[in-house]
């Protein structure tokens, strides 16, 4: 137990210095998204971005979007139940080809459904992430063995390492 204490302690505290915290709520609320809503809204829409209180969706498909926006109160009480707090107050959907949209529009931190890289992608080409930074995170996430919340961190913290330069 002790172990588990030291490493969510160590977490909170790079969450915390690292002003984390927006990057790791909206990742909450987007792996919400695709487990809340199943199939076919959780795969067949993308969320984008969340900000003041707003989630942005993408969906290429009309009768989706139409959908949602009838169930949105219920979508957004049902996230924030899950969330333990009232984060989302509005849901935008927008009609995009999910294949090709860009990786600003789609949140370049996103997995995609079909492959899970073994190494964080970069999308970004002004900056790519140095071996440095790269084992700087790996280190920062050697106790750490929920796979999906390594990979999670993995991908937010080279994307702050992306934002940071």
């Amino acid at each position: 137990m002790q172990k588990t204490e030291n490493v969510g302690n160590i977490l909170t505290e790079i969450i915390q210095r690292n002003d984390l915290e927006p990057k790791m709520l909206e990742q909450k609320v987007f792996d919400l998204w695709r487990k809340r809503l199943g199939a076919p809204f959780g795969t067949k829409t993308i969320p984008v971005s969340l900000s003041d209180g707003i989630l942005k969706i993408y969906t290429e498909y009309p009768p989706y979007k139409r959908e949602l926006l009838l169930l949105k109160q219920r979508i957004i009480a049902d996230l924030n139940a899950a969330l333990g707090q009232p984060i989302l107050t509005d849901l935008r959907i927008e009609l995009r080809s999910l294949e090709t949209a860009s990786p600003q529009d789609t949140n370049a931190n996103q997995p995609k459904p079909s492959h899970e890289p073994s190494q964080p992608t970069n999308t970004d080409t002004t900056h790519r992430t140095t071996p440095e930074e790269l084992e700087q995170i790996e280190q920062a996430l050697a106790n750490v063995t929920d796979t999906r919340l390594k990979k999670s961190l993995r991908q937010l913290f080279t994307t702050q390492s992306k934002d940071n330069s």
